[in-house]
């Protein structure tokens, strides 16, 4: 199956153009760096192309007078015709060279693209192999383990059977020993009908005494609930008494201060009744002294 080709001239031209405009030449080597991509065969026949239509564009910009494009191109003509067949010769071969490189690249391209094909077939039968293989060990150690598995129920089975043997032989025992127990067993069930019977008395005691906690909870509660009663009438009193507290050494304070009014009256009164007495004591004294100031003087009589 051949290769799809992933350049195309379109791209190998302006590569091409690309690096003519920034001055250098547009070699092989050059345009496949700057593609990133492709056989160096196809970029070459790509850009032989290019470089022809260059050749082509160049002669077409060619402007001369008739007469000395007639002589130059006589000149050419003449030129070209005894370089013309060397040339071509050359340029045949290495067109023809350029071709053989090209198709012994793409040839090559195709053959990895094959050898690579088969390398993935080959790593997906591999990766098959290696999960087949791997699937048989993981039955391997599956049907290993069932082995050991069955060994040991083997073996289990062979104790078993030892045992079953050693019981048979104990039999008679056993059944002296059951019979034992039967009568054990009687006693028990006697014993848990007289526990039942206890039981049913303790549960009649339980009620009736669930019933006397019922009752006594009422009267607790009922006593709690006068118990707070007299606390809030004994808060209630606690209050109106500090109420009168206060009322008695308000009281108090203001008899004190009347008391110290009185007292202060009193002295005021003292006071004034003093000065009284001492104005009554000048008022009497000033009365006194203008009447002996205006009484007549006896007179002596003669002897």
């Amino acid at each position: 199956m051949g290769r799809e080709a992933t350049i195309t001239p379109e791209q190998v031209h302006a590569v091409a153009d690309a690096i003519k405009a920034e001055g250098s030449k547009p070699t092989l080597r050059a345009v496949r760096e700057r593609l990133g991509q492709g056989s160096m065969g196809t970029i070459a026949k790509l850009l032989q192309q290019w470089k022809a239509g260059q050749e082509r564009q160049a002669a077409a910009e060619l402007v001369l007078p008739p007469a000395l494009q007639r002589a130059v191109l006589d000149f050419m003509a003449a030129e070209l015709s005894a370089t013309r067949a060397p040339l071509e010769a050359e340029l045949a071969e290495q067109q023809q060279t350029a071709a053989d490189l090209a198709a012994e690249n793409e040839r090559q391209a195709d053959t990895i693209t094959e050898q690579g094909e088969a390398l993935d077939a080959l790593a997906a039968e591999k990766a098959a192999a290696e999960g087949k293989a791997g699937q048989l060990a993981a039955d391997l150690i599956g049907a290993k383990e069932e082995a050991v598995h069955e060994r040991q129920a083997a073996e289990a089975a062979r104790t078993e059977l030892a045992k079953a043997t050693l019981r048979l032989e104990a039999m008679p025992r056993l059944e002296a020993d059951l019979a034992a127990i039967r009568a054990e067993l009687a006693k028990e069930r006697q014993g848990r009908i007289e526990a039942e019977q206890q039981a049913a008395v303790l549960t009649a005691q339980k009620a009736d005494l669930e019933g006397r906690l019922v009752d006594a909870k009422k009267e607790a509660e009922r006593t709690a609930a006068q118990l707070q009663r007299a606390q809030e009438r004994a808060e209630q009193q606690a209050e109106a008494l500090a109420d009168a507290r206060v009322t008695i050494q308000t009281a108090q304070a203001r008899a004190e201060d009347l008391a110290g009014q009185v007292e202060q009256a009193r002295k005021d009164a003292k006071a004034a009744g003093e000065e009284a007495a001492i104005l009554r004591g000048q008022i009497a004294a000033q009365g006194e002294r203008p009447a002996s100031a205006t009484a007549p003087k006896s007179k002596t009589p003669k002897a």
